[in-house]
């Protein structure tokens, strides 16, 4: 495999694993987005004995002097005397409070006379234990309006409230009002301030029992998760990044490979014709082993490179014969012992020829060890079975078939089944028996 291809499967390799890594994260984000859904739905109460301190209520008299005073106009049998009360609620928990709403529980009597900025839910109790309800903007408002029981004491409204009626304060919604949201941050405490005018005869009102209910917003991106995912699909969109313009510069210099290997490969085609133009009986024979070579490779799964490899060794696997006599290679009668010595140099010499070629792998060993026999019998130095290097055990098998399937100067082809009979005998002898086994599968499949 080339460095170009081993390339692109680390970066292929590196993709699968970023896109699971990917998928795995995007399902843990949809679990997040649906439990900060959750988070941002859940309605919190807090009271007076709460340990909580993300929010906190501070009901208490503003004390200023002109924050109280005393009432005799009532048009009741007493004066009553005012006080005004603050109530602050203070977001500790860094994120919005996105909603709420105050109830304030009475433990006395006393009258609700005024407030804002926002409206007042107020709950009445008769002697019955009937509930009257009513929701009011205490600053703006008719009395004819009015459904609950009410006192008016000049232009003063008295909503008279016993020991067990209660009102609810829903804040102000509009921009300008700030009590909703409530806005929290790492550095500063948001808060929200409301008032209200209470009337009783002691001028003070107890309104220490409350209930105040509320719900915070964050966004997806907040906190340790939101941090982590920030990051994550950070990382994940770099990684994509860079494994996409490398495998871009590994593509353009992909085409230039090819570009040489052309070159190359074409210069390899004019060195083998070279040498089997020698030989009229062996014209194009070392183009063919080099297909057949190609697709055995192929059918013994090796990779496209390195199939790619055993091709363009194959073209050279006779390269020696240029260095054996024409008159020789030209021979129509059977070779005498002198010279068939001499034709076996050619894996030799074409080895020693090829010696200095780096860019084809295996390309010397495909010359000197193609006409070696499984069993140890073959030539130039008797190697067997996997003592013989893969490609020249290939190219044995290609280069017989291609001898078989042509005519020869004493012999003419054989037929189909002639050669697959000899590929059959001399299976585990002459041959790897595998590669056998690959071929006759090919001849089949092929119909070659």
């Amino acid at each position: 495999m080339n460095s170009v291809e081993h390339l692109k499967k680390i970066i292929r390799n590196c993709t699968y694993a970023v896109l699971a890594v990917t998928a795995v994260i995007f399902v843990l984000f949809i679990i997040h987005i649906i439990n900060v859904g959750k988070y941002n739905e859940e309605w919190r109460v807090i009271t007076p004995h709460s340990s909580a301190t993300q929010v906190i209520v501070d009901i208490h008299p503003r004390g200023g002097v002109t924050d109280s005073w005393e009432k005799v106009d009532t048009g009741l049998d007493t004066a009553l005397n005012a006080k005004i009360y603050e109530m602050v609620v203070t977001n500790n928990a860094h994120t919005y409070v996105d909603d709420w709403y105050l109830r304030v529980n009475i433990s006395e009597s006393c009258y609700l006379n005024n407030g804002w900025c926002g409206t007042f839910e107020v709950h009445q109790f008769d002697e019955s234990k009937n509930e009257v309800s009513q929701t009011l903007d205490l600053r703006n408002f008719s009395y004819s309006d009015i459904t609950i029981g009410y006192h008016q004491a000049g232009q003063d409204l008295l909503l008279p409230l016993v020991p067990g009626d209660y009102f609810i304060y829903h804040p102000d919604t509009s921009d300008v009002s700030g009590e909703v949201p409530i806005k929290g941050t790492q550095e500063l405490s948001g808060c929200a301030n409301c008032g209200v005018i209470m009337y009783s005869i002691s001028g003070d009102v107890n309104l220490s029992d409350y209930e105040l209910s509320y719900r915070l917003h964050k966004t997806i991106w907040e906190g340790s998760e939101g941090m982590f995912f920030t990051i994550s699909f950070f990382v994940i969109a770099l990684s994509l990044l860079i494994l996409g313009t490398i495998f871009l510069v590994s593509v353009r210099f992909e085409g230039r490979f090819r570009n040489q290997g052309n070159k190359l490969r074409d210069t390899f085609r004019i060195c083998c014709s070279i040498a089997d133009s020698r030989d009229y009986y062996s014209k194009e024979h070392s183009q063919r082993v080099a297909e057949y070579s190609r697709i055995i490779a192929e059918k013994l799964g090796l990779e496209k490179n390195d199939c790619d490899d055993v091709y363009n060794a194959a073209l050279l696997h006779n390269i020696g014969n240029a260095f054996v006599s024409e008159h020789i290679l030209r021979k129509n009668s059977k070779l005498t012992r002198e010279e068939y010595a001499e034709v076996k140099k050619h894996t030799v010499r074409g080895s020693e020829l090829l010696k200095d070629v780096t860019s084809i792998p295996y390309v010397r060993e495909a010359a000197l060890y193609h006409h070696e026999r499984f069993d140890g019998t073959g030539y130039p130095h008797g190697k067997k079975e996997d003592e013989i290097p893969l490609i020249a055990r290939i190219i044995a098998v290609a280069d017989a078939y291609d001898a078989m399937n042509n005519d020869r100067p004493f012999r003419s082809k054989l037929m189909h089944e002639q050669i697959r009979e000899e590929f059959i005998k001399n299976r585990g002898t002459q041959f790897d028996p595998s590669i056998v086994t690959a071929f006759l599968d090919i001849m089949g499949e092929r119909n070659l």
